[in-house]
């Protein structure tokens, strides 16, 4: 049993989502628990033999009595062997009542540090609880770590991506969009949320536009930010298309030149693999998680985080040259086809679900 709070689709989603595809079913059936009228339930319908249950009092809130009520009455039904959950306390707390045995969470982001009375509670609540946890990335695990949690019951399982399988003609993408065929693409792939920065990249943006013509910046993905940005690049005059969810994103990588990330926390980025599975450079601040995919001039640049300057220049370096571009594109491919495939990432979990 899979409990996930989220509404949305975000990299939780796209996580689980992957792991609906490609476990092993002749091993394992999959129940997933989703909020009431969440994004995921269509999702996540078009796999086969795996079944969506949807409640109430798991909507985007980790912990709440009401939560752990009704998970314990479909815990009582259903009997799962494995509960495993993202964001979700009430899923673990209601396992445990249970008597549960394997218990598992994702920790899909890195959270502030906390301290005093706050950790102590925290650690006592983990233990009390006897979960294990997987971490996507080495930043989380530090990060869990200097929460408390014990290195033995973290699992270090990085993100994975699907490899593209279908080829696009990029001037008809481009017709499709309404983009003009001799700009050049810079996109961000995320949801339009303060942690995810775009504002940074607007920024940027403004700084290129005095260096360069002929270029266009992309969002895709939707959010709660999304009419402060859009008024900011209407006052600016800046050359931002705002496309929404995007459903076919392969498209939207496929008709990029580069990709960016701009955010102000990632635990490891699953835009920036799935960019490097097109075989786009991708270029982002050096922060903890983002650095563990990206080899500054090797598959991407890193540039020092707010140092927006430099952002455009190793932009405007890349918009110059398609060689470049090209060649860290390859090497971006290589990297994820032998460290971040799906398909590794999901063997692993399977391996921890049998394992203890």
């Amino acid at each position: 049993m899979h409990v996930i709070t989220d509404t949305k689709f975000g990299g939780a989603g796209k996580y689980l989502l992957q792991i609906c595809k490609y476990i092993d079913k002749d091993k394992f059936k999959l129940i997933i628990v989703v909020p009431k009228g969440s994004l995921l339930v269509s999702i996540l319908g078009e796999i086969e033999n795996i079944e969506i249950i949807e409640i109430d009092g798991i909507n985007t809130k980790s912990f709440s009595l009401l939560g752990v009520k009704e998970l314990l009455k479909l815990m009582r039904k259903i009997k799962p062997d494995i509960v495993h959950s993202h964001a979700c306390l009430s899923a673990r707390v209601a396992a445990r009542l249970m008597g549960i045995k394997k218990v598992f969470y994702t920790r899909h982001s890195l959270l502030p540090e906390i301290k005093g009375l706050k950790k102590i509670i925290k650690v006592l609540l983990s233990r009390a609880l006897s979960s294990k946890v997987i971490a996507v990335s080495k930043a989380v695990r530090d990060n869990l770590i200097s929460e408390g949690e014990r290195e033995q019951d973290i699992y270090l399982v990085y993100n994975g991506v699907e490899l593209p399988t279908k080829a696009y003609d990029v001037d008809e993408l481009k017709d499709k969009y309404n983009i003009p065929k001799d700009d050049t693409i810079i996109t961000l792939v995320g949801r339009l949320d303060p942690v995810k920065g775009q504002e940074h990249l607007l920024k940027i943006t403004e700084i290129l536009m005095k260096k360069a013509d002929n270029f266009k910046i992309i969002f895709a993905g939707d959010g709660r930010d999304r009419k402060r940005l859009e008024d900011y690049v209407k006052e600016k005059a800046l050359p931002v298309i705002f496309l929404g969810h995007v459903s076919e994103i392969d498209e939207i990588y496929s008709l990029s030149d580069i990709v960016v990330n701009t955010s102000n926390s990632e635990a490891l980025s699953f835009a920036a693999l799935e960019a490097f599975s097109h075989k786009k450079p991708v270029v982002a601040f050096n922060i903890d998680g983002i650095n563990e995919v990206i080899e500054d001039g090797i598959d991407g640049y890193l540039v020092n985080y707010k140092d927006y300057e430099a952002f455009a220049e190793k932009l405007l370096r890349l918009m110059v040259d398609s060689e470049l571009r090209h060649r860290l594109g390859e090497k971006a491919y290589e990297k994820v086809k032998s460290k971040f495939t799906v398909e590794e990432m999901v063997k692993q979990i399977e391996n921890i679900y049998g394992g203890i």
